[in-house]
């Protein structure tokens, strides 16, 4: 008989076409991969006898199979030569290899164009190099892996997120992006949320000493009037802080107002705000508002925009073991001030906006559960010292400070941001007990009579509140350290 060829399109090689008529499929017993599926009973010589339209034949990636038909092939081919290639080594022996995770279909087809066997071929992940590599990397966690499609399945329970990371990391590693991707369900039993607690604390010291001599003497010597005046800035607007006096003598008045000032100011700012997240999401908190500004824009037109001030928080946890965390932190504190300030005329009159007072640190920290880290501090001092004279007399020792006005100024401040991270876990609603937990507002009698405010809070140890359900909330407010 003569025998022909066809070609179609694969990644090794293409389908051979021979000439000669085949009834079945035979498997041989010597496979390069393990096979996965039904088959009958195998004859003498070694081979499995496949039937036609059989259940489907399982290669792994990269691996093959021997596939020994019991007469010759006319045609044989694959439905995806991208998922599995054939080799036609003889008339009646055909090699599988696997290409990439999926599924396709082998047919064969005798002479007379008869179909003789329809065998589905799923070619999947191996999934026992993957097991042995990640055993040897983390021993003692028993992990499952499943080929699915394209996709490999990773399942079971690891110690702590490191872990995870590592295992998503490697079956990444083993199978083709191209051809599919890792799906992760792997549960973390060690904690897996943060709680993060910052402390922004200030101490501004202003200190204020003034000294100065305002004069104004006027007299008549005949018909000339003379005169003598010096101004002293500082006390035009501390009226209280000046002491004045005057007398005459004849032709001549004498004003003299003296300026003193020793003025000494203490300003702490305290903030402690806490946040929880979970490990690998960013979480932020605001306590604080927003206030307007005017934006003008095109063709006189204005615009309003929200500047938002307060205590904020924003920050990323990354649990990199059961107590070691890496944290992306934003704190910031900030509040309205005058000093600054914007005056801005408006239809007619004067509209201010305020500026704001910021203290705000951003950086990426590790260290443990229940350390501390002090990530920004600043420390300043300034000193400012003015001298006004009226000239000559002012540089007159002794009797020049009558005719000087001296203002003294320094301001120390210090500065310092504080955060502490807690692996943290949840507790039952009966754990907690929440700052208005005991308050009441009080009578009307107890609001005129005793003028309170509020009533007696419980003694300590006693229930605050009673639920509907009977329970009494009483415990230590905040969370469960680790």
């Amino acid at each position: 008989m003569k025998a022909r060829m066809v070609f179609t399109k694969g990644r090794a090689a293409a389908a051979r076409v021979l000439g000669i008529g085949i009834p079945a499929l035979v498997l041989a017993g010597v496979l390069l991969a393990p096979v996965q599926g039904w088959s009958t009973p195998a004859p003498p010589g070694g081979a499995q006898v496949v039937p036609a339209n059989g259940p489907a034949v399982v290669l792994q990636v990269n691996k093959g199979a021997l596939i020994r038909l019991d007469r010759p092939a006319a045609t044989v081919f694959v439905a995806e030569p991208e998922i599995c290639d054939i080799q036609v080594k003889s008339p009646t022996l055909v090699y599988l290899i696997g290409r990439q995770a999926g599924e396709t279909t082998l047919y064969a087809v005798d002479s007379d164009e008869q179909v003789l066997a329809g065998m589905p071929v799923q070619v999947v992940h191996d999934l026992t190099r993957l097991s042995n590599a990640v055993r040897r990397l983390h021993p003692g966690v028993d992990l499952g892996f499943n080929s699915v499609g394209g996709a490999v399945v990773v399942e079971g329970k690891v110690p702590n997120a490191a872990i995870a990371e590592d295992v998503r990391r490697l079956a990444s590693h083993f199978i083709d992006r191209q051809a599919g991707e890792v799906i992760n369900r792997l549960a973390v039993t060690a904690p897996s949320q943060v709680n993060l607690r910052v402390r922004v604390a200030e101490v501004s010291r202003d200190i204020q000493k003034q000294l100065g001599f305002n004069w104004d003497v006027l007299g008549s010597v005949g018909s000339f009037t003379l005169g003598l005046g010096t101004f002293n800035p500082f006390a035009a607007n501390v009226v209280t802080d000046a002491v004045s006096g005057a007398f005459s003598a004849g032709s001549w008045d004498v004003n003299v107002l003296i300026d003193a000032l020793d003025q000494e100011g203490l300003i702490s700012v305290l903030a402690e705000p806490n946040l929880t997240a979970l490990t690998g999401e960013t979480a932020s908190f605001l306590a604080g508002g927003e206030f307007p500004i005017l934006v003008p824009g095109s063709n006189g037109q204005v615009t309003i925009e929200f500047k938002k001030f307060g205590v904020s928080l924003a920050f990323t946890p990354t649990l990199l073991s059961e107590s070691r965390i890496s944290l992306r932190v934003r704190p910031e504190v900030s509040e309205l001030s005058t000093e600054g300030a914007v005056s801005i005329p408006v239809f007619g009159s004067v509209l201010s906006v305020p500026s704001l007072t910021v203290r705000r640190a951003e950086t990426t920290v590790e260290l443990g559960s229940g350390q501390s880290f002090a990530i920004a501090g600043l420390l300043r001092n300034s000193v400012s010292h003015s001298v006004k004279k009226f000239p000559g007399l002012g540089d007159i020792p002794i009797l020049g400070a009558l005719f000087r006005s001296d203002r003294f100024l320094r301001n120390e401040s210090e500065l310092v941001i504080i955060i502490t991270p807690y692996v943290v876990r949840p507790a039952t609603a009966t754990a907690f007990a929440a700052p208005t937990d005991g308050f009441s507002p009080p009578h009307d009698a107890e609001r005129v009579m005793l003028g309170g405010t509020y009533r007696r809070q419980p003694e300590p140890g006693q229930a605050s509140v009673v639920a509907p359900d009977g329970t009494r909330l009483i415990g230590p407010a905040g969370f469960i350290l680790d």
